[in-house]
């Protein structure tokens, strides 16, 4: 996975009150199949951990293959940014 300097400018604010600094790349049930999703929380043993500007990015094994062409970004809508997970293939 790869993930933007906005992302990671994004989270750390983000994560200012939080306990942890660290997100979490998981899988989840999608409408298809599995997916990914963020979690704040910390890295488990057998994940992949990396360290961007004080930010702990840990991707759990079983999001490995998933994640592997995937980018973290932000997007802007009429909402404000929001994070955005470019190059997901859908599951249907």
């Amino acid at each position: 996975m790869k993930i933007t300097n906005e992302a990671v400018a994004f989270l750390k604010t983000a994560l200012e009150e939080e306990q942890t600094q660290s997100i979490r790349i998981v899988t989840e049930a999608g409408c298809c199949g599995p997916t990914l999703g963020l979690a704040v929380a910390t890295p488990e043993e057998t994940d992949e951990v990396s360290e961007f500007d004080g930010l702990t990015f840990a991707v759990a094994n079983d999001a490995r293959s998933l994640s592997e062409n995937v980018t973290l970004d932000v997007e802007s809508t009429e909402d404000g940014l929001t994070l955005v997970l470019h190059g997901l293939q859908p599951s249907c």
